[in-house]
């Protein structure tokens, strides 16, 4: 059965690096298969062109820059209780990459969230 989500929610935003690496996979890789194995509604990750962070490295897509390793956003939405729960995995996926980063989480009206026809038993 497919997982009904609306109304209020919760918005869990990771910040990683592209390269970032946890147990020898790509770190936001190995955070979305944990979000689907932990049966979350759903993840998307998205790969940004700049940005810098606490240690104020510049990364960029841009052939002359200091580092080629783009960013990373995951966000993943679902009630703030499955959001809860899975925070101490995501907590321990993070300390043991190694990396830095950020994490956020914000409150989100869902309007729609269905499978479409292919997807459906």
């Amino acid at each position: 059965t497919v997982m009904k989500l609306s109304g209020k929610c919760t918005n869990l935003r990771i910040f990683c690096g592209e390269s970032d690496k946890y147990e020898g996979q790509l770190l936001y890789e190995a955070i979305i298969f944990a979000a689907r194995h932990a049966g979350l509604a759903g993840a998307t990750a998205f790969r940004g062109v700049m940005s810098f962070g606490p240690s104020h490295s510049i990364h960029t897509l841009k052939i002359f820059a200091l580092s080629s390793d783009l960013p990373v956003i995951i966000d993943i939405i679902d009630t703030r209780e499955r959001i809860d729960d899975f925070m101490p995995l995501l907590e321990s996926m993070l300390r043991d990459s190694g990396k830095g980063g950020m994490v956020t989480t914000f409150e989100v009206d869902v309007a729609r969230y269905e499978a479409g026809i292919k997807h459906r038993n």
